[in-house]
Order: C-alpha cells, then sequence, then structure tokens
C-alpha cells in the first residue's frame, strides 16, 4: 500500500541515498534475532559460501498450533502506510499456510480480501481446505487480530504440477524495457511527519516507465527456494502506491482493500522482485490497477487490486 501526503506529496519519489547498507544491516539484525528465538528458531541453512540462509517462517515467525489454526508474530517493521501491517505481507503468509497445508502444492491463485487494519501483534490464521482434488486444492485462510476480528480473508488455489501436461507458449505479455540496474536508483523517502517501516524493511525502487506502468523493485528478504509466489505478493502490493499516488497527489488517501493475483510459474527466487502497475481506470474515486510481477524477466503472477480514493480530513 502506498499513501500520498496532504501538501500534495507522493512517496515513490526517490531520495538521495543509497539503502544497500541498510537492507545488510536490516539481514544482520533478523539473522542475531533469529540466534536468540529459542523455539521460533526454523533452521537456517547455510549456502556454499558460509552465509545463513533465511526462510520464510524465519522472517515472519509462525507455528502450527492445531488443525486449522497457526498463530504468527507480526512487527512494526512490515506497517505500511496507514499503520496496520502491509497487506502484501498478510497475502503471502495466507500463501505460504496454503502451501504447506496442501501437501506442498504450487499456488496459482489469490484473492485477498484487506477487510480492517492488522496492527502489529500475534495474529491468529484460521485455514480451511475447501476442496482437495487429484489435480486442484483450494484453501481458505482468515487472519484474525487480538480483538478476535477478522483483518484479511484469502482464497488461495493451488495445483498438482504432475498433473499438468508439459506445455510452454510464450502469450502475450512479451518482457519488460530494460529498467536501470536496482543500485543506481533510490529508494522511496519517507513522507515528512511520519514513518512508514515497509519502506526501510523493503527497499522499494521505482526503476522504470512504460506501457507496463510504473516499474517497482522490492527486495526480497529471505532466501527459501520455492517462495516466489510469497515474494510477488509483497512485491505486488506495494506496487499499486506510486501510478495512482501520481495521479492523486495528496488530494485524498489510497488505501487498496483487495489484491487478486494469478501466479504463472514458482522460478528461482531473486534478490529482488519487479513489479509493474499501470492505473487502467479511475472513476469517482474508483481507482482499478493491473499489475505484472517478475523475478528477472521471468513473469511470476498477473493481477489487479482496487483503490478507493478516500476523501482526507482537513485538520482545523
Amino acid at each position: 500500500m502506498s499513501r500520498c501526503t496532504e501538501d500534495g506529496k507522493v512517496l515513490f519519489m526517490p531520495d538521495r541515498h543509497s539503502s544497500r547498507i541498510n537492507q545488510t544491516k536490516i539481514k544482520k539484525q533478523n539473522t542475531r534475532a533469529l540466534t536468540k528465538r529459542g523455539n521460533h528458531f526454523h533452521g537456517l541453512k547455510t549456502h556454499n559460501n558460509g552465509e545463513l540462509r533465511m526462510k520464510f517462517l524465519d522472517c515472519f515467525p509462525g507455528q502450527k498450533q492445531s488443525q486449522g489454526l497457526w498463530s504468527f508474530d507480526l512487527e512494526k517493521k512490515y506497517n505500511g502506510a496507514f499503520g496496520g501491517i502491509n497487506g502484501g505481507v498478510l497475502s503471502a503468509i495466507s500463501v505460504h499456510v496454503a502451501r504447506l497445508e496442501s501437501d506442498h502444492r504450487q499456488p496459482i491463485g489469490l484473492d485477498s480480501r484487506y477487510l480492517r487494519g492488522f496492527r502489529p501483534g500475534q495474529a491468529r490464521v484460521e485455514y480451511s481446505v475447501l476442496n482437495a482434488g487429484r489435480t486442484l486444492s483450494t484453501v481458505n485462510v482468515d487472519i484474525i487480530n487480538n480483538d478476535n476480528k477478522l483483518c484479511t480473508r484469502s482464497v488461495v488455489m493451488l495445483v498438482n504440477p504432475e498433473a499438468l501436461a508439459p506445455l510452454d507458449s510464450p502469450g502475450h505479455i512479451g518482457t519488460i524495457d530494460a529498467p536501470k540496474a536496482y543500485e543506481d536508483c533510490r529508494t522511496w523517502p519517507q513522507p515528512a511527519g511520519y514513518s512508514v517501516p515497509l519502506i526501510d524493511t523493503f527497499q522499494p525502487r521505482i526503476l522504470a516507465k512504460d506501457q507496463h506502468g510504473l516499474l517497482t523493485a522490492t527486495q526480497v528478504i529471505w532466501d527459501q527456494p520455492g517462495t516466489c509466489a510469497e515474494a510477488a505478493c509483497i512485491a505486488a502490493d506495494i506496487s499499486v502506491g506510486p501510478p495512482v499516488g501520481s495521479v492523486v497527489a495528496g488530494k485524498a488517501s489510497t488505501p487498496n482493500p483487495d489484491l487478486s493475483l494469478r501466479f504463472c510459474q514458482d522460478t528461482e527466487l531473486p534478490e529482488q522482485m519487479l513489479a509493474s502497475c499501470r492505473l487502467e481506470s479511475m472513476i469517482n474515486g474508483l481507482a482499478s490497477t493491473r499489475i505484472e510481477v517478475r523475478a528477472k524477466q521471468s513473469i511470476v503472477a498477473i493481477g489487479v487490486s482496487t483503490t478507493t480514493c478516500i476523501t482526507m480530513k482537513v485538520r482545523p
């Protein structure tokens, strides 16, 4: 999610400071925290060069409590512009739980509804397998806060890859124009007067603008193979802000209450995910966006999202 400031500034405009050092610091802090986490330590693996490998559940500590129930401890560093945990993070958790509870089938679709903001803290994640066939599984995932209120509902569809025929076609989606290198671009600045923690955590940067829309790169803060769909959720949700914010220009608040993705493949997890988002329509304050998420040049997900442009209250 993203937000416009009242003075007309939008978050996606680049600042003047490189953030590679900051991202390295975040990963080191995560690793140090994991060594002290006791029962929450989920088993870091080691690369050939001796570097620790971060798993998804190391970044978002979660444990299965019983059949149908997981719990997650969500930190403030994953907050978006509106004071709650980023919707993409909640969708990523939904996908991951569905994956684990469907014999590690491959996610192919996600429909998330962000019903209310989720404040940092413990999340109760209730899941139910709606269908488990020879080819497809469908899992409903509800994320509930400490007040026993439903915050996010997601429906995740997964496929048994062995049931699919080995057929390929280039399709019509094409490739993206050669963007600038991540290192040559600047991280979104923090808005004046308040902080958006996810900017420091995921280091989003605008790399290009073309027929696909604005191309935003976000850091993947774990490196567990086979979790590209989870990373795509976060990249997609973050990418919705810039194209809408550039039009709204501070005249309204711009939350997106939903995210729908269709996952194309589960390719090798990159250091950054690339998400192109294009504003397709804005009528009477209701904006519709189209999203494409890539790992380098490989298409990972396509999707849509709605943005509600809400009149900002004038302070007396």
